[in-house]
């Protein structure tokens, strides 16, 4: 038997690939956050009932709430609305001038990023419950801030 959790984030999931997706262009923040794939980025948010998911979803498998009202966000790079309006690696990065944090001399031993970066393996330790696939790509996936970079960092 599926949840209503769960359907609701498959249907999401099939609303997007019947449109062919919110972006198409790859943007990655400085942490390694993919903007086009999180749904509180400004281009993917736009409807209340997507909130209302993405809420519980950040509940269930952060264990954080955000009202509804505030799930938006234009990306760390750009001027305006940022959900996390704690980041430390944000102001860090800008300071420093980088595209991204795979560019920094100290990127393999920042504890600044670690906050960021690594948040899904404390997460997957902590969450004990089934994830399904559309969990993942809706909730886990948009956050692999680490492996993102890694990847970056591969191919400069």
């Amino acid at each position: 038997m599926v949840s209503v959790f769960t359907a609701t984030v498959i249907a999401y999931e099939r609303r997007n690939k019947s449109i062919g997706g919110t972006m198409s262009k790859k943007q990655v923040s400085f942490c390694g956050y993919r903007c086009d794939l999180c749904p509180a980025y400004v281009k993917n948010v736009d409807t209340l009932a997507k909130r209302t998911t993405v809420r519980n979803g950040w509940n269930t498998f952060f264990d954080f709430d955000v009202p509804e009202e505030r799930i938006l966000c234009v990306g760390c790079s750009e001027k305006g609305s940022h959900l996390d309006t704690e980041c430390p690696v944000r102001p860090c990065a800008l300071r420093k001038h980088l595209q991204n944090c795979s560019f920094c001399d100290l990127f393999e031993s920042c504890e600044t990023l670690r906050s960021r970066a690594d948040i899904l393996d404390e997460t997957k330790k902590k969450y004990t419950g089934q994830i399904s696939k559309e969990e993942y790509e809706l909730f886990f996936r948009p956050y692999e801030g680490r492996k993102e970079l890694k990847e970056q960092r591969k191919t400069r």
